[in-house]
This record gives structure tokens, sequence and C-alpha cells, in this order.
């Protein structure tokens, strides 16, 4: 289907393009990427320690912990097509925003679940912010970069979710054994909104450019 109705729009090959050195000296794209460093921490406790923590501190069963996550899946595909276009029209840099609070107070309202119900709950806040954002975070990478250093800049940013991937489970393991799920949760919570102000902060830039 993409080979059939999506035009190319892979620019000419240019030489003496550079490496990433290229991409580290857009301080705007830098801060971007620590900005979604953030983001995508709050979002990695989904399949790091999300179901360490309801399966082995609320008694939770992997069968209620999977059902209650599906809903993550089913609201996507029933909820996200019918507002893509409608999100596609407003500011990308305060909607991203917008879905990154929204996810953020989904994962600290976790410090609350008790059962398979409420989590079920949260899992709806913290996806509706999911969808929310989605669609916004590889367009704004593609309107920071350059057309012919699109790839060296998706790069970086995919190296920061690869790297929240890695840092997610040593952090929350950390603050989960410390503090509980109090700790944890609303400390993921934190980040998340640091993470939405940092957009908000830059978003001026974004706009500009």
């Amino acid at each position: 289907l993409v080979w059939r109705a999506v035009p190319e729009t892979r620019p000419a090959a240019r030489t003496g393009t550079g490496g990433f050195g290229v991409v580290l000296r857009d301080r705007l794209m830098v801060a971007y990427t620590l900005v979604m460093l953030g983001d995508a921490l709050v979002y990695a406790q989904t399949y790091t320690m999300l179901p360490v923590a309801m399966t082995g501190l609320t008694g939770m069963s992997t069968g209620e912990f999977g059902t209650a996550m599906a809903l993550n899946g089913v609201l996507i595909v029933l909820v996200q097509p019918l507002v893509s276009n409608w999100l596609g029209r407003r500011d990308a840099p305060r909607t991203l925003a917008a879905g990154m609070v929204v996810l953020s107070a989904g994962f600290a309202l976790t410090a609350f679940v008790t059962g398979p119900v409420m989590l079920a709950v949260t899992v709806a806040v913290w996806t509706v912010g999911e969808i929310v954002a989605a669609g916004f975070i590889g367009t704004i990478v593609a309107r920071l970069a350059p057309a012919h250093l699109r790839g060296r800049y998706s790069g970086l940013y995919g190296f920061a979710v690869a790297l929240a991937g890695m840092l997610a489970p040593l952090l929350g393991s950390v603050l989960l054994e410390a503090g509980g799920p109090h700790a944890l949760w609303f400390t993921v919570g934190g980040i998340g909104l640091v993470s939405a102000a940092g957009m908000l902060a830059i978003g001026p830039a974004i706009r500009r450019r």
C-alpha cells in the first residue's frame, strides 16, 4: 500500500552532508530530543515497571493485567482514526505537550491502583495522552530536519527512545524498592510534566523553524 499510494519524498543524494555532528550542532533538535527522552521514560514504564508493579505488589494475575492492558490497543484502533484529522489541525508543540500531560497523569494515577478495574481506568487515561501525542512526535522531527538529513535527525530521536528503554527499568526498580509505588508513579508523572513544560518552552522555536 505504501509503495503504491505514498509518493516518494526522498531528496536527491548530496555529498559532504556530514554525520551526526551536524545534528548535534542543532541546539533546537538536541533540546527536543532531551524533552522527548523524558516522555519516552514515562511511556517505557508500560513494558518495564508496570507489569512488575501490578503483578508483584497488587496480587493481580498476569491474565488480569493483560486484559487491562489490551484496552490500550482497542482504544487506539477505535479512537485514533476518528481524531487524527482534527488533531492534525492543532498547533503541534502545544498539542504534544497536552498529550504528555495526560499521559503523565495516567501514570501518576497508577499509584492508587489496587485491582484490574482501576488499572483499566489508568490505562484509558494514558492511552488518551498517547493518542494525542503520537501523531506529532515524528512530524516535528521531520519539520526540524533539512530534507536531506531526516534520517540522521530521526536516528537521534530513535537513540533517545532506546536510551529510555534502558533507563526506565533501572530508575523504576530503584524507586519501587526505595519508596514503593507512590515514589515510582509520582516520580514518573513528574518527569512527564517537566517534559511537557520543556515542550512548551521550545514551542515558539519549533514554530519559527
